[in-house]
């Protein structure tokens, strides 16, 4: 079973939608229970306000909708890996997924290690705001 605060990279993933498989970055973020997952998949897809200007941390902009967290590659986001350019964590796009189907793509998976614990916690609480955010999640987050 994968760790909480882990960083995965699928090369490449599977999409439960049936879109094309491309290598993706993947983060627990909890365990519902022994066969699902809940996690995110991080993107290098800006979908923030222009006139919100954030390098890292939490964007939380309620009256517009907006919930990210952004990854800069300027820092170390494991203790031997960064981000190969800025990358977003949108609150909305939280699912989950069964250990099996990940189980399935274990050949596929390197292990990036475990995400700061700091940034971790930044994450987790930033990703809690998003109103879009289904409430099961919430409550394990």
């Amino acid at each position: 079973m994968y760790q909480i605060g882990e960083l995965l990279k699928f090369s490449p993933f599977e999409f439960k939608n049936g879109m094309q498989p491309k290598p993706k970055y993947f983060i627990v973020l909890g365990h519902l229970n022994d066969k699902v997952l809940m996690a995110c998949l991080p993107t290098s897809k800006d979908h923030i306000p222009a006139d919100v200007v954030v390098e890292r941390g939490c964007v939380d902009v309620q009256e517009r909708g907006v919930n990210a967290y952004v990854f800069s590659p300027k820092e170390k986001t494991t203790p031997t890996f960064s981000f190969p350019r800025t990358t977003y964590v949108y609150g909305e796009q939280v699912d989950e997924y069964e250990q099996k189907y990940l189980d399935e793509m274990s050949s596929v998976v390197e292990h990036l290690g475990m995400i700061d614990p700091q940034q971790f916690l930044d994450l987790r609480d930033c990703i809690k705001k998003a109103k879009a955010l289904r409430r099961k999640y919430r409550q394990l987050l």
